[in-house]
């Protein structure tokens, strides 16, 4: 609670001292309003329980009066700043006359780090904060609501990716207000939901070739459907690239040899929000025989992160019309 009414004196503040001095703030702190709901309910539409996160905002120093901007999603090691995806891409995108919305899905939440304690929040409800963090970033009078894109790195990739499917937005979006295009960069792509072809927004995926934790092939075969169902879908691989390939804290190769990871597992929606093991249509759960132990966590490779900035940098520009 005290870090919340922190976080909503310094958004205070930030509109005091523009006011007072005349002058546009280059950040703001809000308070996020969203909820915490499990798999199975967010997948049968139902409420969880509410929760206040916090989003950090970003505006770029060269950037138009009211600027397009891009919603940052972390992944499952959580908001960590110095050298992590959450850090280097609001420099990049800043740099283009993008602003930035980076939301912490953990702290609100009582969270530290999501491998410790993986029972307590599904990828699926941080698709719920995307939508919410969406709400609160559109009524700033420095930002074009009709410009606002999301991204996602690992877990919270998945929550971008999927945050585009027409079902979910029913659910849980603002029928008002609608991202323009979503970027995911390593997800998680091996669970086939209900009616998830069914997207009208483009989307835009990065991955690298050699990840071993959340692999490429999966997101391939998600890709393929998308474009034989005639969506605007693209698919960049970066060759020898492991998962969190952009970013630069991990310069040392992160492995775990007993980490259990699902990059063997296929996995498909069932009835009443359970998720099934396509190879054997029984619930899925932590003993299935598709777990596979022995990771790569994350590896910087200078090449492909530099490729990534600038295939994001020209998406963004064609999408949001920048010079």
């Amino acid at each position: 609670m005290n870090r919340l009414l922190a976080l909503a004196g310094a958004a205070l503040l930030s509109f005091g001292c523009e006011i007072a001095e005349a002058q546009i703030s280059r950040e703001a702190f809000y308070s996020i309003p969203s909820e915490t709901v499990s798999a199975a309910d967010f997948l049968m539409g139902k409420k969880g329980a509410p929760v206040a996160l916090a989003g950090q905002l970003r505006f770029s120093k060269s950037g138009p009066a009211k600027q397009p901007v891009v919603i940052l999603l972390h992944s499952a090691s959580g908001p960590i700043t110095e050298g992590a995806p959450y850090e280097e891409w609001p420099r990049v995108l800043n740099e283009i006359g993008i602003a930035t919305f980076a939301v912490d899905s953990y702290a609100g939440r009582g969270l530290v780090n999501y491998p410790a304690d993986p029972g307590k929040i599904s990828f699926l409800t941080r698709i719920v904060d995307a939508y919410r963090a969406l709400e609160v970033v559109a009524k700033d009078p420095r930002v074009d609501p009709s410009r606002i894109a999301v991204m996602g790195f690992s877990q919270g990739a998945a929550a971008a990716l999927y945050s585009a499917m027409a079902r979910f937005q029913k659910m849980y979006g603002n029928p008002d207000l609608q991202f323009v295009a979503h970027i995911s960069a390593y997800a998680i792509c091996n669970t086939r939901f209900r009616d998830d072809e069914d997207v009208n927004k483009p989307i835009f995926m990065l991955h690298g070739a050699a990840d071993d934790l959340t692999p490429v092939a999966p997101c391939r075969d998600y890709a393929e459907r998308l474009s034989k169902a005639g969506k605007s879908v693209r698919l960049i691989e970066y060759p020898e690239a492991f998962h969190q390939f952009d970013a630069p804290m991990y310069r040392i190769a992160v492995k775990s040899e007993q980490g259990p990871t699902t990059r063997r597992c296929r996995l498909a929606e069932g009835e009443s929000g359970a998720i099934l093991n396509e190879e054997t249509r029984q619930p899925f759960t932590a003993s299935d025989s598709c777990y596979e132990k022995g990771f790569t966590g994350g590896y910087y490779q200078e090449a492909a992160a530099n490729k990534s900035h600038e295939d994001v940098k020209a998406f963004l520009k064609d999408l949001f019309h920048l010079q």
